[in-house]
């Protein structure tokens, strides 16, 4: 985007204030990072949230995330860093560079709805955005994207993250060329297990397909109601990787974006399955 097109600059104090300046020649900025890099046809006007008091990482039951929080601000959250063995600390660390994460808002990376290795990993985590526009509404994150709301004027104030106990455990992985680089792809898992050690409720989401993340449904049902087996993990890998709708691009083919998925869930079913076994020593 070149910024000579811009003739107004405005800075509400409230989501309504922000809510009202939005139009088709006017742009919400949380950190401003994806400004430069993706033009916007037609655009006059930054309406810049940075205002708002949406700065806030809140530690009760589960997590609350106000949407113009930072990269960083989550990375270094004591609490956050801690959930499910560090998972989304360990995710946060691989995603560009400390300058960006220093800039880039929570809510801006999930509106633009592309290159995402975070959009995986919260859909692992059922995670949940509250909207405002006009007036406010919490939803799920894969309903998000599902309905297309990414593609709206609504603004993100606030992320959140359900709790999670010792029974329930998380991983990521990322496959990627090089520092730095959009990943080739990257998959996320999440399982629950039941008083019986069978899973109770499992999550996959895999991502940079190169389609944004999605979940896996078929890949997440063939765990239920059994052991976290090989054979079960094995399993859900191959329904995963030929579920996926792959496809080829510049940086990888959809055969190989098929095996990555497929090695990709497998380990990922295997360090959750080891973090849980870690918990009983």
């Amino acid at each position: 985007m070149s910024l000579t097109g811009i003739t107004a600059y405005l800075q509400p104090g409230t989501l309504e204030e922000a809510y009202g300046l939005l139009d088709d020649r006017s742009i919400a900025v949380g950190g401003g990072t994806d400004i430069i890099r993706h033009p916007h046809i037609g655009v006059t006007t930054l309406v810049d949230l940075g205002a708002l008091p949406l700065r806030y990482l809140r530690h009760e039951s589960g997590f609350a995330i106000g949407g113009t929080a930072t990269l960083s601000d989550m990375l270094e959250h004591p609490g956050l860093a801690a959930h499910l063995d560090g998972v989304v600390a360990e995710m946060l660390r691989g995603v560009g560079s400390p300058l960006l994460r220093n800039a880039a808002t929570i809510g801006g990376h999930l509106a633009r709805g592309r290159y995402s290795d975070i959009v995986p990993l919260l859909l692992a985590l059922d995670a949940t955005l509250t909207l405002f526009d006009g007036t406010e509404r919490t939803l799920s994150l894969a309903d998000y994207y599902r309905a297309g709301l990414h593609r709206s004027r609504a603004l993100i104030s606030e992320i959140g993250l359900p709790p999670a106990g010792p029974d329930t455990a998380a991983a990521f992985l990322k496959f990627t060329r090089v520092a730095f680089d959009y990943a080739l792809l990257n998959c996320a898992v999440q399982v629950r297990l039941d008083g019986r050690g069978m899973v109770e409720e499992a999550r996959v989401a895999v991502g940079e397909t190169p389609a944004l993340g999605a979940l896996v449904e078929a890949a997440a049902q063939s765990l239920e109601g059994g052991p976290l087996d090989d054979g079960r993990i094995d399993a859900s890998a191959e329904l995963a990787a030929a579920a996926i709708p792959a496809q080829d691009d510049q940086r990888a083919s959809a055969e190989y974006r098929r095996a990555l998925c497929r090695v990709g869930v497998r380990r990922a079913l295997f360090r959750a399955r080891g973090r849980l076994e870690g918990r009983r020593q």
